[in-house]
């Protein structure tokens, strides 16, 4: 199963302890049927139109995958969370990280 350390530039609360990374474990089957996917398709005259990444599904993914609560995940900054968007979107196939959104 592959892992990904998140260095991050403001440290958050987790715990009881203060973090400055994050382990993030590949996703499980289960765990994607549970969260969803962490982007959406767009389709237009039946052609691909985009991608629209989910912020929302990174930070729970975020939160399951470094075995924290999602308030913590919350925490992070803006910058930490686009971090965080590259690694999960990456657990899902490179040719969807490098795709921006719409």
């Amino acid at each position: 199963m592959s892992e990904h350390i998140l260095k991050l530039s403001k440290p958050i609360k987790a715990h009881n302890e203060e973090l400055s990374e994050l382990q993030l474990r590949e996703p499980i089957i289960e765990e994607v049927m549970e969260i969803g996917y962490p982007y959406l398709i767009l389709m237009k005259d039946g052609q691909e139109a985009g991608i629209e990444i989910r912020p929302g599904v990174i930070v729970r993914y975020v939160s399951k995958l470094a075995s924290i609560p999602m308030g913590s995940a919350k925490q992070m900054s803006l910058s930490d969370l686009t971090k965080a968007q590259a690694i999960v979107m990456g657990f899902f196939g490179e040719e969807i990280v490098g795709q921006s959104s719409s």
